[in-house]
């Protein structure tokens, strides 16, 4: 009989790609095993899983607020009709596991799972989990950390450091693949900046207020996030930036090419998501991180003082993002040979190339 797995999770691709990864080591073991995906229906979702082979059910979920929102009379109804579609969809799958990336789209899967007596993995990808995936931690069978500080939030027999799987597209890039796509004119080292797949407003107004002396010394590669980009391209065109012919490459987005950009760059500028450390850590790059100044429970800035603490990167606040201070610790990893090789080598200690085959493997120890 085929071995069946739920995942579940969803609402961005740092959560779907580590279940479609982990669901391939699982099917690379286990050639016969089927998945089923539980969670909300998005074009993220559509995007991500299209193509692999899994299963998709769609469920009603609400978010955990930390305070009172009129969205929680909108939660009284999503979240009991999600466990009622959860205990449905289960009943007539019965898996023979679940895998929750966690987050409030896992929450009415692992709970319908634990009441019928389904052993649950749940990944907790930041070093401060948040109000949903503290709750699944005191019901799962075994919660998967990226970061060993994060144990402290979970019981100790439950918890294994694993680290997070990253979409393989962004390994093993080629700088020359990367310059030719870009078409760069010049020898100047390039400076990557991520917003993430959203952007970051402040990040990319922040950057174009100094963009002059960013082009003094770098050539500028620019994710500006899909929602950003025009108002980043008219604002830049209003400044004289022909695109692609004054050292600055702003993109909305970067899709496979981001392997050669990351193999590209000299330094990366980049919010503190754990998959963007971890991307960035894969990449052995330097870099500063600049957390969002409210993220759910801080963990953007609790990520970064992280890699801070280890010595693997540079954090500067939200509110610090200036010019000066930004030019400066720039200036410092370009030209200071010793202190980008200790970045370069203490960012490896976040990325676990193995990652996503100790979660299989522990998925599968909790079926036997």
């Amino acid at each position: 009989m085929a071995l069946k797995i739920v995942l579940t999770g969803g609402g961005s691709g740092g959560h779907l790609f580590p279940l479609i990864q982990v669901a391939k080591k699982i099917k690379e073991r286990e050639p016969q095993a089927e998945f089923l995906f539980l969670g909300p229906k998005t074009d993220m979702e559509e995007e991500v899983i299209k193509g692999t082979g899994v299963r998709q059910k769609r469920i009603l979920s609400g978010k955990l607020y930390r305070y009172f929102t009129w969205g929680y009379l909108l939660n009284f109804v999503k979240i009991p009709i999600g466990l009622i579609q959860s205990l449905w969809h289960l009943l007539w799958y019965m898996p023979d596991a679940v895998f929750a990336k966690g987050g409030y789209a896992s929450v009415p899967v692992v709970i319908a799972a634990r009441i019928y007596a389904i052993p649950v993995l749940v990944h907790e990808s930041d070093a401060q989990p948040g109000i949903a995936n503290r709750f699944l931690g005191s019901i799962a069978t075994k919660i998967a950390l990226t970061f060993d500080r994060a144990k402290i939030h979970f019981p100790p027999t439950k918890t294994i450091l694993t680290g997070g799987p990253i979409n393989p597209n962004v390994l093993d890039g080629d700088p020359q693949t990367g310059r030719d796509w870009l078409k760069l004119k010049n020898e100047k080292p390039v400076l990557l900046i991520l917003g993430g797949s959203q952007g970051a407003q402040i990040i990319n107004k922040r950057i174009l207020s100094f963009l002059p002396d960013l082009i003094k010394r770098f050539q500028v590669v620019h994710q500006t996030g899909r929602n950003n980009f025009e108002e980043v391209k008219t604002l830049a065109q209003r400044k004289g930036y022909k695109f692609g012919y004054s050292d600055y490459y702003p993109a909305p987005f970067f899709g496979k090419e981001i392997k050669h950009l990351f193999a590209l760059a000299e330094v990366i500028i980049s919010r503190s998501g754990s998959t963007a450390i971890a991307e960035i850590a894969a990449n052995k790059k330097p870099a500063i991180l600049v957390p969002i100044l409210h993220s759910a429970n801080n963990h953007q800035r609790i990520n970064a003082f992280e890699a801070s603490r280890l010595g693997a990167a540079i954090v500067i606040e939200e509110t610090n993002f200036k010019k000066n201070l930004v030019l400066s610790q720039l200036d410092q990893i370009s030209n200071n040979k010793e202190l980008r090789e200790r970045l370069q080598k203490n960012i490896q200690k976040l990325y676990y190339p193995l990652a996503a085959d100790k979660i299989a493997e522990n998925i599968l120890a909790m079926i036997e």
